[in-house]
């Protein structure tokens, strides 16, 4: 019989056979654990996804408010063309359209620039897109390592060392101080 079958009993080689499937089993729970621990923080629905939903929410939001309100000012415009006719004219003359006789004078474009930076523009579009979340391959990756680290970890821990027979020395002999 070979010799690593006989240093050990049968209830050696159950009880290590044991060990290695409760840490086995082990690592299969912690990485089902950490698989939905990340995906509820960093998955394509955790809350680091929705949060930037959220953002975006906000940004289209204000987006939205930004064009309801150049909406707004055009069709007030367009009301005031068709009610006030010196209006009309200034607007062709601005257009570069002018009457007979009339003389059109041009601002340098860098004064017009400057009158109207102060004016806040809204840079668009604004398009929603796809959750910013961790993909499902990467989790499962992260979670495989996770178990595989607890499951060497707990072997790890279960191991015990092979009593070694310890040769101890009395000092008070050696010495003679008897």
């Amino acid at each position: 019989m070979p010799k690593f079958l006989l240093m050990h009993s049968p209830r050696e080689f159950a009880q290590k056979n044991r060990a290695i499937l409760s840490a086995l089993l082990y690592g299969l729970f912690s990485m089902l654990i950490s698989y939905c621990c990340i995906s509820a923080m960093a998955g394509k629905g955790g809350l680091l996804a929705y949060q930037d939903l959220l953002l975006q929410q906000a940004k289209i939001q204000k987006a939205l408010d930004y064009l309801q309100e150049q909406n707004e000012m055009k069709a007030r415009l367009i009301e005031e063309l068709k009610h006030n006719s010196t209006l009309t004219a200034e607007r062709a003359a601005a257009l570069g359209y002018i009457r007979p006789g009339e003389t059109l004078i041009v601002l340098p474009e860098s004064w017009r620039n400057a009158a109207d930076s102060s004016k806040e523009t809204m840079r668009l579009p604004i398009v929603a897109g796809d959750s910013t979340g961790l993909p499902d391959f990467i989790i499962r990756l992260m979670s495989a390592v996770t178990g595989i680290f607890a499951f060497l970890a707990i072997l790890l821990f279960q191991t015990r060392p092979a009593a070694v027979p310890r040769n101890t020395v009395n000092l008070e002999n050696q010495v003679g101080l008897h």
